[in-house]
């Protein structure tokens, strides 16, 4: 039997970003929904595509917080974070959802590489009323070929529309569809962040050291510094901790996991080293944070 305090805590709880099947795919998602999202920040499972036919909401997604409005085109990658901060009462979002054990069956990173450079540090697109169109138009075809059943919507059609939505997007970029917004693929440096922010999304739970990282990217520390510096305007230091600390602090609000045990799952060796850790980021200790109401 359920007691009323797990009812009240599970009311409480944030669901994860992951879709239940394969491919989900939906016209219309209202503002009812967006607000599950708000508490604290959601660990994103799946990829997914969003385009805001109406309304506006501001979100906090990766690193970075977001106003977002009617014709915006939101890319929230595996991995990531999301937390809607407002949602108007006009909202309506269609939405195509990729789970993650979908992804690991196709090779996601390839697929995603046109535009991961820029969907990583600014995931919202503001596209042109034609791209808006299209996008509006292609999700409501997926929905009604989704009704057909799964027999009808396979994987390779799944994944025919994940590569089609992508190449869009970049297409949209490098003809000037998408406004302040821009691909500058030749850029090494701009592939140095890429590849950073995939390895960072994927490793920051075992790997806190960023000479892993440079190694990873066969540079010096100091010129792998550096570029994330420039590029981003953070240090690659700052983006593992903000990873962590957006972990750190889902897991606190959406589980009853020990604080010891948390600090197990993000690498630490200790409480007592992961308590400091997170009052040096948000001058309140794990236990603080996980009483309070933010």
């Amino acid at each position: 039997m359920i007691s009323n305090a797990d009812n009240k805590r599970l009311s409480m709880m944030q669901p994860p970003l992951e879709v239940s099947a394969d491919f989900v795919v939906h016209e219309r998602i209202g503002q009812d929904l967006m607000g599950y999202y708000g508490r604290f920040p959601c660990k994103i499972e799946s990829c997914c595509l969003c385009y805001v036919v109406s309304g506006r909401l501001k979100a906090t997604i990766n690193l970075g917080e977001f106003d977002v409005m009617a014709g915006d085109f939101v890319v929230l990658l595996p991995g990531g974070f999301l937390q809607v901060k407002e949602v108007s009462d006009d909202t309506l979002i269609s939405f195509e959802g990729y789970s993650s054990s979908f992804l690991k069956k196709i090779n996601f990173w390839k697929i995603i590489s046109p535009i991961m450079q820029y969907a990583i540090k600014n995931p919202v697109f503001s596209l042109n009323e034609e791209m808006g169109n299209f996008y509006r138009e292609s999700f409501s075809i997926m929905t009604k070929a989704a009704s057909f059943g799964s027999s009808f919507m396979t994987n390779s059609i799944a994944e025919s529309a994940l590569v089609v939505a992508i190449d869009m997007l970049a297409g949209a970029i490098s003809h000037d569809m998408v406004k302040g917004a821009t691909l500058k693929n030749s850029s090494r440096d701009q592939t140095i962040v890429g590849e950073f922010m995939q390895l960072a999304l994927e490793n920051y739970r075992t790997e806190h050291k960023i000479s892993f990282y440079a190694h990873e990217a066969s540079l010096t520390l100091s010129h792998f510094c550096n570029v994330i510096s420039k590029t981003t305007g953070m240090t690659a230091q700052n983006i593992i901790m903000n990873l962590i600390i957006m972990d750190a602090k889902t897991q606190l609000k959406s589980t009853d996991l020990p604080v010891n045990e948390i600090a197990r799952t993000l690498g630490f060796t200790s409480a007592t080293t992961f308590n400091r850790y997170f009052k040096t980021y948000t001058n309140m200790t794990p236990q603080e944070y996980r009483n309070s109401s933010d």
